[in-house]
């Protein structure tokens, strides 16, 4: 969606609700720079601190809907949410909420996150976890009443047209292709392996984007906010496990530039520490969950993350083969 659009979208919530616009505090895309999915500005919503989110998202979102729920159930003391003020569904995609602004004194954790960090980040994981329901708030979507192994194969299927569709652009511009033959021997047995291992694994209900970016937290580390509903869904058990180590090391891409045997010491450092609240959530296959888990992210970093985004050629290259490394390794 272009910019002058969603901002008339803005202007028309503002109309209607009252809400006073002051600065934009964020904007969020979809994979590249021009494809403009939410944006987000802070004011005033009846005389209180507040923020509006305008999005228009290429896949089906209902955060409104989604974050009401959690804030309903949660009995956490110490973890919370925004406040939702007022909410409009304008289609399966679009829409805008008005939600409490998380006051100034809160920060969010930057990554990627040091030791100390990612135990305290993974305790409020588990916080979260005990106060959000495992079964879902609303009738399923198509792709939510997939098996895991399926739902997995379409994701990695959307991903794969959309570096499809760039390679082909830079093929068209005289550019050689960044997935190579080495890549694709290795795609057709990681799908094989999501096959394999994800046919006994059930799909769960979860927040679908827990990571470092989406806590904030005051300066006594005591109280904490939850945010960024828009992708609760059905998602594979394991998946969140993997995506908080995708979110916070596999996507730090200034670590791109350490040698391969180094980096994978910090990966394998964060998959130990994840492996201590797998035992608290009961998971007693948790290697092999974990190796499934971050096959299907490893695969998404490559497609979708860097060969379908806007990156400069040099740290395309890097983290392809940086990733590619690790696929052959978790096969």
């Amino acid at each position: 969606m272009k910019i002058k659009d969603i901002n008339q979208g803005v202007r028309k919530a503002a109309a209607e609700t009252g809400f006073k616009i002051g600065k934009e505090i964020y904007r969020g895309t979809y994979y590249t720079e021009g494809n403009l999915r939410n944006i987000i500005y802070d004011g005033f919503y009846k005389n209180k601190p507040a923020v509006l989110k305008f999005y228009d998202d290429p896949r089906i979102t209902d955060e409104a809907a989604s974050l009401k729920e959690f804030l309903k159930n949660n009995k956490s003391v110490i973890l919370t949410a925004p406040k939702l003020y007022r909410s409009k569904v304008l289609s399966a995609h679009s829409g805008w909420m008005i939600v409490e602004k998380i006051p100034d004194s809160y920060h969010k954790y930057e990554i990627p996150l040091d030791k100390i960090e990612r135990e305290e980040f993974l305790k409020i994981f588990l916080e979260y976890r005990k106060n959000f329901s495992l079964k879902p708030g609303r009738k399923l979507f198509l792709t939510e009443k997939l098996s895991s192994d399926n739902f997995y194969i379409f994701r990695i299927s959307r991903w794969l047209e959309l570096a499809q569709n760039k390679e082909a652009d830079r093929l068209m511009n005289g550019k050689r292709n960044l997935l190579d033959e080495d890549f694709l021997k290795m795609l057709a047995p990681a799908l094989s392996k999501i096959r394999e291992e994800c046919k006994n694994i059930k799909m769960i209900w979860c927040h679908g984007h827990f990571k470092p970016s989406e806590i904030f937290t005051d300066r006594a580390r005591t109280k904490y906010y939850l945010t960024d509903f828009a992708h609760t869904a059905m998602f594979p058990e394991g998946y969140e496990l993997a995506f908080m180590i995708w979110s916070d090391y596999l996507m730090a891409d200034d670590k791109w530039k350490m040698p391969y045997r180094h980096w994978k010491k910090g990966l394998d450092a964060w998959i130990m520490d994840v492996e201590k609240i797998a035992k608290e959530l009961g998971f007693n296959n948790y290697k092999r969950l974990i190796r499934v888990s971050l096959i299907e992210r490893v695969l998404g970093t490559i497609l979708a993350d860097i060969t379908a985004s806007d990156r400069l050629e040099q740290e395309k290259e890097r983290g392809i083969s940086l990733m590619t490394r690790l696929l052959k390794d978790l096969l």
